[in-house]
């Protein structure tokens, strides 16, 4: 099986965490990358003894100095890449605000396009691997979180571009998870309820998106390839987000 040193996105908490964790049970080496989580980050560093990287992803600019530091801190090149940091802001039309759409948009979709780049111009990776965390949302679309919305569905179509442009030398795929996490002010119980909504009637759960995002690092025939890990939460369609489940 091949080993990755993979530098996973917004790993020190959440669902980059649950990544981080199950990469490292899987023999891979993850960069663990923080933006303002650094205490976070640094107790997963010492718990997987991995190294770890800071960089603000809403500024495109420092993205190749980002993946150089990222690349000096691992001691040698970076073949892998998990796109999981993403910044998710309510809005909806028509009260949008330009500001949310350029900084969603630099996050959850320029800077991880730009990351791949970076990691397909290294000269000494021979094979490589990109996955980007993209959402259920862009099969099954509701106003709700507009601007992180459109940037996912940029994400998706980049994804595919990107297959095809960096191939055959780097594979480039996503997984693209459902309601999987608690978000914003939602509470216990609202998250209890909007969770199982999906066909399955259970929660998703982090740990089977990351056994989903360790699978596509090493799979080497599979290419521009989205996998949706929701328990069929696509197929429920709602005129408004999942996670306001449960509300009045």
């Amino acid at each position: 099986m091949t080993r990755r040193t993979v530098l996973v996105t917004g790993a020190a908490r959440r669902l980059g965490a649950s990544i981080a964790r199950r990469l490292a049970a899987d023999g891979h080496r993850p960069v663990i990358h923080y933006n303002g989580s650094a205490d976070e980050a640094a107790a997963l560093a010492v718990e997987l003894n991995a190294p770890m990287v800071q960089g603000d992803l809403s500024v495109p600019d420092g993205i190749d100095t980002l993946f150089a530091r990222a690349r000096a801190a691992a001691g040698g090149p970076i073949d892998g890449l998990v796109n999981s940091a993403s910044a998710f802001l309510f809005d909806r039309p028509p009260h949008t605000d330009p500001d949310l759409m350029a900084k969603l948009y630099a996050i959850n979709a320029a800077t991880p396009a730009l990351l791949a780049s970076a990691l397909a111009r290294q000269d000494d990776v021979a094979d490589g691997a990109v996955v980007d965390i993209l959402d259920q949302k862009i099969a099954n679309p509701n106003p709700d979180f507009f601007a992180y919305s459109c940037a996912k569905f940029a994400l998706a179509g980049a994804n595919i571009m990107l297959a095809q442009a960096l191939g055959p030398r780097i594979a480039v795929n996503a997984v693209a998870p459902g309601l999987t996490l608690q978000s914003g002010d939602q509470s216990d119980e609202e998250f209890a309820e909007a969770a199982t909504k999906n066909l399955l009637g259970r929660p998703i759960g982090a740990t089977a998106v990351a056994e989903a995002v360790s699978f596509l690092l090493t799979a080497h025939d599979i290419r521009g390839q989205t996998l949706y890990v929701d328990c069929g939460q696509r197929f429920c369609r709602r005129d408004g987000d999942v996670m306001f489940e449960g509300r009045g």
